[in-house]
Order: C-alpha cells, then structure tokens, then sequence
C-alpha cells in the first residue's frame, strides 16, 4: 500500500471539506507556484532535482480503501466526512485515479536561483515600500482545487529534500575541481539518513556530479554507479590470537588484493595508518589500486601518506579520502593531494542547510481567473501573481508572465512535462541531467562557482534576476488593490 496519496497535513483536508461547504469543490483550473524565496545558506545557486520523484508521484496518486479507513477514524476527519459536505469531499477523493492536470517544470538539474527583485533596467523592484524578491519558479500547474490540496505537501517535500542534497553535493564537487582537477566524490551518506531518503540522496547527489555511491539500492532503483573499498569490520576479523595484527592485515590486504585485481582500494587505518600503508604495499607487492584513510585526516596526514607511496615504490596508488568531509575540507585536501572523496553526512544530510531549500507551493491564479499573489506588508515576503515564464539569459534571468512575446536571445526554462494524466516525454536518463548539470556550472560567473558566497551590491553579486515591464504592472495594480 502506497502512503503518498495521506503524506498531506491535515489542514489540507479540513479545509477541503470547507471548500466543499462554499460549493467550490469541482472548482478547476486553479494554477499553483512552487519556488523558493531566497537562496539556502552559503549557497549561490541551487541544483533543482525531484522530478522524477514527481512524476512517480503523478502516475501513483489515488486513495485505497485502507487510507480511506484511516481518514474515517480520524478524531477529527472522520465525523466531518459523515456530513453532506463531507460526504462530497471523501467521493472525490475516492475516485482519484492518478494526477489530472497540466504540469510546466524546470527540466531536472536545472539551477535556480533568488534575489533582489530588478525592473528591466536594473533598477530594484519595490512594492509597499520593501524591495521585492524575485525567484526561479520550479514548477507550474493547473489543476483543480481537490487536488492543488493534495499536492502541495509532497510535492514539497521531494523538492526541497533532493534539491538540498543536489546543491550540497555540487558544492562538494567543485571543491574537489577546485584546480580544473577532476577528482572523484562518492556519496557515502546512506548510514545517517531513512533508508528511503538515503535513496533519493544518491540519486541527487549523481546528479550534482558524484561519480557514485556506496548504496546499492541506488543502483538497482536508478541504474547509478556504486563502488565500495572496505570496512574496518573486515580487517579486525582476521584477527588471530597470539599473530600480530600486522600480520593479519597483510594477509587480508594480499586476499583482497588478489580477489579485486584494479579494484583494491585499501582502508590502511585500522590500527596505524601509516603502517597501513607499509602492510598495503608490501602484502601486494605495490599492485594495489589505492589506500583509503578515514581516521585524522589532515593536510599533513595526506602530504606524509602521498610520500610513503612513492618512498615505497607506489607512486601510482591513489589516495582516498573520507573522515566526516566537507566541502572546505575537501577543498584543502584536494590540494595537499587527494585524489577522491568519500562523502556522507555532509552531503546526504546537508546540515548546513538541513531544512531543505525553502520550497514552498502558493496559489497564484484562482478558479475564477483572478491572478492572486501573497504579500505580507512589511516583510518583502511576496509571491509573484500568476503563470510566468523565466527566461535565461548568459548573465541575468528575466520573468515573464507565459503569455508574453519572448525576448529575443532567451532561453525559456518552464517546460510542458505533464498534460491531462500523461508525461509528455519520457524524463532524460540520470547520467544525462549529471552532464546538464556540469555544462550549467561551467557556465556561470566563476564567483558563482566559489564555495564563498556573492556579495549583494558589490560588482561579484548575485545573480539578477529582472521582472518584465508587464508583469511589474500586474504587480502594481494588485498591490493598489489590497
């Protein structure tokens, strides 16, 4: 049993039932934004991912008479859906047979970004005496009001997890590129996240630009790459009584070895790491891939680690780095001489930024095509009235509502994804939103690329972001009216 179609709160249904009381149930054509206000902490921009889950969503969204059941014992949902109106609300939820609607999305891995509000000519875009903010959206849809209710939660919750680890891990990807150095980073983060999650983290995390992950399931689900070397586990089991442990590592070091010829990455610190090192090299004769070190990993430890390999004849190991990394970690690391990355908490937990990216879901035109925006006087916590589109350009983005003339030379990022209750075209495989993603991050300003963040105001900024002459009237016009 799918529980997708109850991860909703529970507001979503009392006012549901009300709805239903003012006859605006089978209300349809009702457009919903999904977006963030403002860029996450130390982030310039944000890698958008959750589509796919999206999309999975769509084809699987109905109700069972098991979820039902639970909506009818509920202490609160349950004696209102006895009432007339009640009645209507649980029959329409009853006959949902997967999403109905119209869907325009940025394609998966798309960089979305949120700033100052700007008029075409740069000028900032005030509205009740507070500078406006103005954003990427991510997604667009016309549906009707039952389900606009229904899929504002979860559609929420996929966004802002999986593009909170997709930002996080870019971030860590290009540290390790710091230098134009292509070094490998693996998503290691399954063991501090739910298992569903750490799923979904792999996933976001390739799509950033990690080379892999440990997590198998990953590959079965998405067909991502995963690699391992070894645990600590497997070297204290060899252990025996009365034989040196040295002795005991070198001998599971050469099986390894032997069993994993090319593959044999060697975790050297499970008593000393530097004698790991020695035992590595000399138990396989210098055949071995690399060593792994995961314990008081430092610029220094890896400086010593990178001589003894070439003083012992090994120049070509690679070493491994893991040790609870991060992006700044990385960074110095990398330039002491690490060669790959094992990353996990950092990136699957992103706790830097660990409540996602802000993503939020809101109305922004009615049943009766009235275009409606949200305004807390005072705040500059706005939301822009109607469908839009967002046009890229090489050094701002420009939004529009969808049914202006497009500006010449822009791109426009919302695409058609979903119509009635089919996809359009199938989503792009995995490797190839990971190859969308690198060309987007090579195209930006390089301070967008840096691990610091932009400055408002200074000449190395955020990126604009210009509003349309024509949507700055609406905006206007709506603001005068309230």
């Amino acid at each position: 049993m799918s529980l997708d179609a109850l991860s909703i709160d529970v507001y979503q249904l009392t006012t549901l039932i009300a709805h239903a009381a003012s006859g605006r149930l089978t209300d349809d054509s009702l457009s919903m934004s999904f977006f963030f206000r403002k860029l996450p902490k130390q982030r310039n921009y944000v890698v958008t991912a959750g589509l796919r889950s999206i999309v999975e969503y769509c084809h699987s969204l109905r109700f069972s008479s098991a979820e039902l059941a639970t909506l009818d014992a509920h202490p609160i949902l349950g004696p209102a859906l006895t009432t007339p109106f009640g009645k209507q609300v649980r029959a329409a939820l009853a006959a949902i047979d997967g999403f109905e609607g119209d869907i325009d999305a940025l394609p998966e891995g798309t960089l979305a970004f949120a700033g100052p509000a700007l008029r075409e000519d740069g000028t900032p875009l005030v509205v009740a005496g507070v500078p406006l903010t103005a954003y990427t959206p991510l997604l667009q849809v016309r549906t009707s009001l039952p389900l606009c209710k229904l899929i504002e939660t979860p559609w929420l919750s996929r966004l802002n997890h999986l593009s909170m680890v997709a930002s996080k891990a870019s971030r860590v990807v290009t540290a390790a590129e710091h230098d134009g150095v292509l070094r490998p980073v693996i998503d290691f983060g399954q063991r501090r996240t739910h298992p569903h999650a750490a799923i979904d983290a792999a996933y976001a995390a390739y799509l950033a630009g990690c080379s892999a992950t440990s997590n198998l399931a990953a590959t079965h689900r998405y067909g991502i790459p995963s690699v391992g070397t070894m645990d600590h586990f497997a070297i204290q089991a060899c252990e025996r009584l009365q034989t040196p442990v040295s002795e005991t590592e070198s001998s599971f070091f050469r099986r390894f070895c032997e069993l994993f010829p090319g593959n044999a990455t060697l975790l050297v610190d499970t008593y000393d790491t530097f004698r790991g090192i020695e035992n590595a090299v000399h138990a396989t004769d210098g055949k071995l891939t690399g060593v792994r070190l995961d314990s008081g990993v430092t610029v220094e430890a890896v400086k010593r680690a990178r001589k003894l390999l070439t003083d012992l004849g090994a120049p070509h190991a690679k070493l491994f780095l893991s040790d609870g990394l991060d992006e700044f970690r990385v960074r110095e690391l990398a330039t002491a001489g690490g060669d790959g990355f094992g990353v996990g908490e950092n990136i699957s937990c992103s706790p830097d930024a660990a409540t996602g990216i802000g993503a939020v879901g809101k109305l922004v035109q009615n049943a009766s095509g009235k275009l409606t925006m949200k305004l807390a006087r005072g705040s500059g916590k706005a939301t822009l009235p109607g469908r839009l589109q967002v046009y890229r350009f090489s050094d701002h983005d420009l939004l529009t509502l969808f049914d202006e003339p497009p500006p010449l030379n822009g791109t426009p990022l919302l695409q058609p994804l979903w119509r009635g209750k089919k996809l359009l075209n199938p989503l792009p495989s995995p490797s190839a939103t990971r190859d969308y993603v690198q060309q987007q991050r090579a195209a930006l300003p390089s301070h967008l690329r840096k691990l610091e963040i932009a400055q408002s105001g200074s000449a190395e900024g955020p990126w604009p972001i210009k509003v349309s002459k024509r949507l700055c009237l609406v905006i206007d016009e709506l603001v005068s009216a309230m």
